[in-house]
């Protein structure tokens, strides 16, 4: 996978995915695994879908805060079932270790931008350490889980 991205991917996510495997946490957010028989969730596919959706909202006038001409900037690495996509901030490329979170609405000009990892990121927000503003107010559920499809 990282062969077909030109780059290496953060440890913490490549533990997740072997860890967990394809599914859900708490009904809702959805983490892009690498080769995955579905378009929908196979990372590389998703990769390319989501720039090519940025560079379209861009050219409708909305806001996009991050390089996505040549060496994009952000890869996404999953959504939620409200459409948002959830991007790593590839602040150097080449150094996963470096790459904070950002995760764009789907239905306005919003951005949420997490300081940390996606495991990090996943933790906090499981455990309402933090809240994402544009995620449902019933998220998440006073009992998260993760669900294998």
């Amino acid at each position: 996978m990282e062969e077909r991205l030109a780059c290496r991917l953060p440890e913490d996510y490549k533990q997740l995915v072997v860890t967990y495997g394809p599914g859900k946490f708490d009904e809702f957010l959805h983490v892009y695994q690498p080769g995955s028989q579905y378009r929908e969730i196979d990372l590389v596919q998703q990769a390319d879908v989501s720039v090519q959706t940025l560079r379209t909202l861009r050219a409708m006038g909305f806001t996009v805060p991050y390089n996505i001409d040549g060496t994009s900037e952000v890869l996404s690495f999953g959504r939620d079932d409200n459409g948002d996509i959830g991007f790593w901030r590839r602040r150097d490329p080449a150094d996963p270790a470096t790459w904070t979170l950002a995760v764009k609405d789907a239905r306005a000009d919003d951005w949420f931008e997490f300081e940390g990892t996606l495991t990090d990121s996943l933790h906090a927000v499981l455990s309402r350490r933090i809240t994402v503003p544009l995620f449902p107010d019933d998220f998440p559920s006073d009992h998260p889980r993760f669900e294998p499809y």
